[in-house]
């Protein structure tokens, strides 16, 4: 049985541009590790109170994201868009110490 994560990205829409939306787009949505056996599902969602990150930079011109637990903001994640099919997740302290190498994940066609 595979683990599964909920990522729901807090934002305020009307603070992104156009192409930032687009790149938080680009990971929204169902992903799997096979190997690993967890998936994670990436929304947008500021109507739950569990499971919830800020995001601190969106860069546009690497196809990446890095974000934050609302509720524990000693540990950063990265988002890199790989292509359609992938995703690279990495786990880091926020002082850089411990960083893990990145996870890909493949998404899942429903």
């Amino acid at each position: 049985m595979y683990q599964l994560q909920f990522t729901n990205l807090v934002y305020d829409t009307t603070k992104l541009t156009h192409l930032e939306q687009t790149i938080i787009n680009l990971f929204i949505g169902n992903w799997s590790n096979h190997q690993l056996q967890k998936s994670i599902c990436i929304r947008h969602g500021d109507d739950t109170s569990h499971n919830r990150y800020h995001i601190l930079l969106i860069d546009t011109a690497h196809q990446r994201i890095k974000f934050s637990s609302i509720d524990n903001e000693g540990i950063i994640y990265i988002l890199d868009y790989d292509d359609a099919q992938h995703i690279l997740m990495q786990p880091s302290s926020k002082q850089g110490i411990g960083t893990s190498r990145p996870i890909v994940y493949e998404r899942l066609v429903s």
